[in-house]
């Protein structure tokens, strides 16, 4: 399995290339299944191709109590009420802070078969699929925040490293 890319890795900011199913760049039952199994190894809610180092526009995320994988995603539509929730972002650990998004969406994607489907997600289902799909252009969550915002999350992350790090040493 592939690791997760550091947060200073030029593939975050970079646009993803489309997967392309008549010529694939690569196996895609293969690419879904690690993504699957990294986004459950790093306990995200979601994960882009690119965290892993792939230059590929897909992405797993939880949907329902199970998970999906969408190839080539498009957002249609956004509702115009939306939504301040706390994010993080698996690249990011121990990052969070407040980012407002819409609180429904309508998007399309093609399964790991090529078959393009469509859907309706809202609340914590959007969140995820709107932060995943900031992925594939090359956006990052922390261009939704303020430089106050960021500094008072990055003293709070280097806080959780601490703990983290003094709690895993107890165990040894």
């Amino acid at each position: 399995m592939r690791n997760l890319v550091l947060e200073d890795d030029p593939i975050l900011k970079k646009r993803g290339k489309p997967f392309d199913f008549d010529n694939p760049q690569e196996d895609p039952e293969k690419l879904k299944e690690e993504l699957l199994d990294a986004m459950v190894k790093y306990e995200g809610l979601g994960l882009s191709a690119c965290q892993i180092g792939i230059d590929l526009k897909v992405f797993a995320m939880r949907f329902n109590g199970d998970a999906i994988c969408c190839f080539n995603p498009r957002i249609n539509d956004y509702s115009e009420e939306t939504s301040y929730m706390r994010e993080g972002c698996l690249t990011f650990p121990g990052l969070f802070f407040a980012v407002e998004r819409a609180h429904g969406i309508n998007a399309s994607f093609a399964n790991f078969e090529g078959k393009v489907l469509s859907g309706s997600f809202v609340d914590i289902p959007a969140k995820v699929f709107q932060h995943e799909y900031d992925h594939m252009i090359g956006k990052l969550y922390l261009e939704y925040a303020s430089d106050y915002m960021i500094r008072n999350a990055r003293r709070k992350q280097r806080l959780w490293q601490r703990k983290r790090k003094h709690n895993g040493s107890k165990n040894v």
